[in-house]
């Protein structure tokens, strides 16, 4: 829908990820406007920190970690040569066993 709205090739848009602070059944919640709502991911390793934003090291004993919903959106890829390196390009999978599970990264 993006690549038709701003006449786009879909090679040249890349997906990207906003975790949000909510949970998907509070209430207060707001309508996605741009892209789609994302909830039931893990993280394998690690875990989200809701009171900073951002990933942290796993709960002794705890593997996997659920994350708040997540605003998945298209965007335009950026000029070649521009990755932003402070951004960690997580891998998202199907399946916990991998493989040929591969989505995106997120």
């Amino acid at each position: 829908m993006y690549a038709r709205e701003k006449q786009q090739e879909l090679n040249k848009l890349i997906i990207v990820t906003d975790v949000l602070k909510k949970l998907y059944w509070e209430p207060d919640l707001a309508p996605c406007k741009d892209g789609a709502y994302v909830f039931g991911c893990q993280v394998e390793g690690a875990r989200w920190e809701a009171s900073v934003g951002q990933l942290d090291e796993s709960l002794p004993k705890k593997l996997y970690s659920v994350t708040p919903v997540i605003n998945c959106r298209s965007a335009p890829l950026p000029p070649d040569g521009k990755e932003d390196k402070t951004v960690y390009q997580c891998p998202v999978y199907m399946t916990t066993s991998r493989g040929n599970t591969f989505v995106f990264y997120a």
